[in-house]
């Protein structure tokens, strides 16, 4: 008797390790195809930059009272193959916390933006800037 219910649990490790590989084929047969045309997917990609030597940024400044402050920031050196695109642009300070945020289109491989009303001094010390075009 005791062979059989040893037997019993072989048959029942066995067939419950086919169910776990007919439950992994099924699982595996709903993954999502991630291409560079779906705007929102999850997963990886290799998505074609439309500018790839990098791209210049630029400040104006304006007297505001007694400070300087950045009025103006233009992106430059974008390849004109990327005119037409959005492009969002995110100021940080060294410490890593945003400054400004602006986004737009790409037009004559540039783009400019205000940034005024965020009144960056210019003695504040900028960390990264942001560039995402596409």
């Amino acid at each position: 008797m005791a062979t059989k219910k040893h037997n019993k649990r072989k048959f029942a490790a066995l067939a419950l390790a086919l169910v776990g590989v007919a439950g992994l084929s099924v699982a595996s047969a709903a993954t999502l195809t991630v291409d560079a045309a779906n705007e929102v997917a999850i997963g990886t990609d290799t998505f074609a930059a439309c500018d790839t030597d990098g791209v210049t940024v630029d400040y104006t400044y304006a007297q505001v009272g007694t400070d300087f402050e950045i009025a103006d920031l233009t992106v430059g050196a974008i390849d004109t193959g990327c005119n037409g695109e959005p492009i969002s642009v995110v100021l940080e300070n060294t410490a890593g916390t945003e400054l400004a945020s602006v986004s737009g289109s790409v037009a004559a491989g540039a783009y400019t933006a205000d940034v005024s009303a965020d009144a960056i001094d210019i003695a504040t010390d900028l960390g990264d800037v942001v560039v995402i075009i596409g």
